[in-house]
């Protein structure tokens, strides 16, 4: 019997799964999927512990954070690229967790120019967002902006600077002169504050006069590069070598195209480029080497964390602010009978967060949720193209009514925008890459018949109800995509191939 996986991927040698939205969308699963029957290497090519990749495997749950998702699978090797901001406590803690779970890392290899985090990046994140006020973007606050910054201002550390002490604390130095400079100004017991902080060591390396402990600092950095040694290589000649071998290479996306510094809803973005341009470049290879691009798509809804506009936000700035301000158990307390029926979409959002579970995977913070945005996806699939994994639609089993979201309304005032002057009125079908345009349109919603059946457990395409199909039909005949896989719920077995 064939495997449904070829007619996926034939004779490719390297995929890359990307997020069309703004992530959240099961990136994780699709990665452990394909590597649990295809990818003999998994690389990880951008951002960091801000990333929240949950896998499941019978009663395996597993949340990944900068180790690659195909970390379930011994025989795959799973290297963090070049791309990646590296934080050496929290990886640390991952492998501490994978030993827990019995799961074996020895095929876990670490590129020795990935971007290090350091306390003050930490620091330097949480102490700008919390003086933020009303301009605030939503960061996770584990260093992952400043970090990118000092990259790009050439003032960063590596990896394998951890295991040169006195290169480690010589760059170190020049690091943190800019950074004291700054803080001087903010008071003290407030930083105090901040890096009394797990992620900060409990305060280990805060010096009340000079601020940071550079002693403190060189210190643990130092031992945390003996404790990772073995697995610090040159990542890029790896991934070369094997592309020149014709090995199977999987691509790991993290956070999402929409969130990307290039080409997301700027300032409410994150710090590196998500796409498949950003990831390929991240892991060692150029984008002209990726031979499929698995864009996810959570369907037919999509969820938002943090700052930035959101046309189709059930619930609108109501739920925006109650995202950020409460928690799973205040929902739960507070609206404990929220139905998908009600007539308050609010309400709708609270009960869409139940079923699909969507809290944060390293935040734990509820996710702002919304109808399906196709002008968003014509967006993303300009850049990551048509072929796409349609996730959760096993959410909506029982909902009697979709809503999609076609295209906008403008309805804000006159704005010049890329050649041309938008006008109140103004139909909108692809999303515009500007949040002043964005936070002025009103979605216009298309709605389809829902299905009652339960979805978990079917196996074949043509066994899903024919609302399911007849929603996948009309995102395939709006958008232009290729839904190539569905995925049915957070199994490897609740997958289809089309």
């Amino acid at each position: 019997m064939s495997n449904p996986l070829d007619k996926l991927v034939g004779e490719k040698k390297v995929i890359a799964v990307v997020c069309n939205q703004w992530g959240d969308t099961g990136k994780g699963k699709m990665v452990d999927w394909l590597a649990s029957d295809w990818a003999e290497f998994v690389v990880r090519g951008t951002g960091g512990g801000n990333a929240g990749h949950t896998m499941r495997v019978g009663d395996l749950v597993h949340i990944g954070h900068t180790v690659p998702c195909g970390i379930l699978n011994p025989d795959v090797y799973n290297l963090i690229g070049r791309g990646v901001v590296f934080d050496p406590r929290g990886v640390l803690e991952e492998l501490l967790e994978l030993e827990g779970k019995g799961i074996d890392y020895k095929k876990l290899r670490i590129a020795h120019n990935a971007k290090l985090i350091l306390p003050q990046h930490l620091v330097m994140d949480r102490a700008k967002e919390a003086s933020a006020g009303k301009d605030k973007i939503g960061t996770t606050g584990r260093g992952i902006g400043p970090a990118y910054t000092d990259h790009y201002a050439r003032i960063g550390l590596t990896v394998n600077d951890m295991l040169n002490p006195d290169i480690f604390r010589q760059k170190l130095k020049r690091n943190l002169r800019d950074k004291k400079t700054l803080l001087e100004k903010v008071d003290r017991e407030a930083l105090r504050t901040i890096m009394q902080h797990e992620h900060l060591g409990r305060g280990i390396f805060f010096d009340w006069r000079n601020i940071f402990d550079e002693d403190a600092i060189t210190e643990r950095y130092v031992q945390y590069g003996e404790r990772i040694r073995e697995f610090i290589i040159d990542a890029d000649a790896l991934v070369r070598n094997v592309l020149c071998q014709g090995r199977r290479i999987l691509l790991e996306g993290a956070q999402g195209h929409l969130l990307s510094i290039d080409y997301g809803s700027y300032p409410f973005v994150t710090s590196s480029d998500p796409s498949v341009e950003g990831l390929a470049k991240g892991a060692g290879l150029h984008e002209k080497d990726v031979e499929l691009v698995l864009g996810v798509v959570k369907a037919p809804y999509m969820t938002r964390v943090g700052e930035g506009p959101f046309p189709t936000e059930l619930g609108g700035k109501e739920s925006a602010r109650w995202c950020a301000s409460h928690t799973k158990e205040d929902e739960e307390m507070e609206y404990p009978d929220a139905s998908g029926d009600s007539g308050n979409e609010f309400e709708q959002g609270v009960a869409v967060r139940f079923r699909g579970a969507e809290y944060g995977a390293t935040t734990k913070r509820p996710r702002r949720t919304g109808c399906l945005d196709l002008p968003l996806l014509r967006y993303a699939m300009q850049t990551n193209g048509p072929d796409v994994a349609l996730t959760k639609l096993q959410v909506f089993d029982g909902v009697p009514a979709i809503k999609i979201c076609k295209s906008y309304t403008y309805n804000g005032p006159d704005y010049f925008f890329a050649g041309k002057t938008l006008r109140r009125g103004n139909i909108l079908d692809v999303a515009p890459n500007d949040v002043h345009v964005m936070e002025h349109c009103t979605p216009n919603y298309q709605v389809l018949e829902g299905w009652d059946e339960e979805t978990q457990d079917i196996k074949s395409y043509g066994d899903l109800p024919k609302q399911v199909r007849k929603l996948v039909d009309f995102i395939e005949k709006e958008t232009g995509a290729k839904a190539r896989v569905l995925s049915m719920g957070p199994e490897r077995s609740q997958t289809i191939v089309r």
